[in-house]
C-alpha cells in the first residue's frame, strides 16, 4: 500500500481477476476476514534434496511429504535423537502436527550447542567456522523460524566423510573469538563461552 499508516487506504486490482480459478482482490487487506475471503491454498508442499553442494532433486512424493495441506510452518530439528533432522510441519486451520522421520542415509555431521557467558545464553548471533583437511564451512547461529514457529538454537554441520573438525573458530555475539580443536564427528556437543571445556550431549 501506498500509505501503509493508512488503514482506509485502498488499492485498485493491478490486472484482471480470474474468479473461476478462485482469484479475488481485496483493495485493503485488513478488509479480508470481514468480506469472508480466505488466503488459504491448498497445494502440495514439496521437498528438495541437496546433492553434493551442487544440485537439489525434487524428493516430494518419495518422502511422502507431499501432503496436500495448508501448511504454513516447517523446522527442521532431531526429534529422536539420532543424528538425522526430522520435519515438524504445522499447517493452518487446525489438523494434525506432522512429523516427518529422516530415513536418509547419513554423512558424518556434527551438532553444536552454544552456552553464552557474556554473551545471551544461546549463543544467537554467533558465527562458527569450521576447517576440516581444506575445507571451511561457516554457519551463524539464527534458529529457523517459520510461520508461529521456531527451531532449537543448534549449529549442525554436515561433514561429508570428514571424521572431525580440525580446527573450530567461534566468534561470539560479545565479539570475542574462541578457537577448538579435534571435534570427533557424529555427535552433539555444548561449547560454553571462553571455555574449553566440551560437554557431549549425544554421539551416533
Amino acid at each position: 500500500m501506498t500509505a501503509p499508516n493508512d488503514r482506509l487506504g485502498k488499492l485498485p486490482a493491478i490486472g484482471d481477476v480470474d474468479q473461476e480459478r478462485g482469484e479475488f482482490w481485496v483493495e485493503n487487506p485488513l478488509m479480508i476476514p470481514e468480506l469472508g475471503e480466505n488466503l488459504s491454498a491448498f497445494e502440495r508442499n514439496k521437498l528438495f534434496i541437496n546433492v553434493d553442494g551442487q544440485k537439489f532433486i525434487d524428493g516430494s512424493f518419495a518422502s511422502s511429504t507431499d501432503i496436500d495441506s495448508d501448511s504454513r510452518s516447517v523446522i527442521g530439528c532431531d526429534i529422536d535423537r539420532d543424528g538425522a533432522q526430522d520435519l515438524l510441519v504445522a499447517s493452518a486451520g487446525g489438523g494434525s502436527l506432522r512429523v516427518f522421520s529422516n530415513q536418509l542415509l547419513q554423512n558424518n555431521r556434527i551438532e553444536i550447542r552454544l552456552r553464552g557467558v557474556k554473551s545471551n545464553r544461546p549463543g544467537i548471533g554467533a558465527r562458527l567456522t569450521a576447517h576440516c583437511g581444506d575445507k571451511q564451512i561457516v554457519r551463524d547461529l539464527f534458529p529457523t523460524n517459520g510461520f508461529m514457529g521456531i527451531g532449537p538454537a543448534a549449529a549442525w554441520i554436515g561433514l561429508g566423510q570428514a571424521e572431525k573438525i580440525d580446527k573450530l573458530m567461534i566468534r561470539w555475539p560479545a565479539g570475542e573469538t574462541q578457537e577448538l580443536t579435534d571435534l570427533d564427528a557424529n555427535q552433539s556437543i555444548r561449547i560454553r563461552e571462553n571455555s574449553r571445556e566440551i560437554e557431549v550431549l549425544h554421539k551416533w
